[in-house]
């Protein structure tokens, strides 16, 4: 798990708040997401099937405060300084938002992964950009 995460850190740490477009963050850190769960997914099947298995990893990831709620604190904090810089709507809250955009990336790489192929034949970085599109039409301010 922590050999895919440099490449997601990387995607956090070039598109910084404030930087850029909202946009275009927001879609290189779906797309990085994406790439993140895609491999993962795989293992956490073996996780999932073995509760002996699960608990040890429970176990192992809690000392280094890891696992997948970081993630969503590491984007709901990203979309916290942009609403403080008046880039995002303040009316819904940052860890909402970053599920919304948390949820569609995981399900994405599900999906690679279970049928074999994109059933919406779009690129990752397609699905990233409409999908980010797609969310700041409700976050943005008027």
């Amino acid at each position: 798990m922590r050999k895919h995460l440099p490449v997601l850190l990387d995607a956090f740490q070039t598109h910084q708040p404030g930087a850029g477009t909202i946009s275009e963050n927001l879609a290189a850190i779906a797309e990085a997401l994406i790439h993140y769960y895609e491999p993962l997914l795989p293992m956490s099947a073996s996780y999932l099937a073995d509760t002996e298995l699960l608990e040890r990893y429970r176990e192992a990831i809690r000392p280094l405060n890891a696992g997948p709620q970081h993630l969503l604190t590491r984007v709901a904090s990203s979309i916290e300084e942009e609403q403080r810089l008046g880039r995002l709507e303040k009316r819904i809250a940052p860890e909402t938002i970053a599920t919304l955009l948390l949820g569609p990336c995981f399900q994405r790489a599900f999906m690679m992964q279970l049928p074999g192929h994109d059933p919406l034949n779009k690129t990752d970085q397609q699905f990233a950009e409409e999908l980010v599109q797609g969310l700041l039409a409700g976050i943005r301010p008027d």
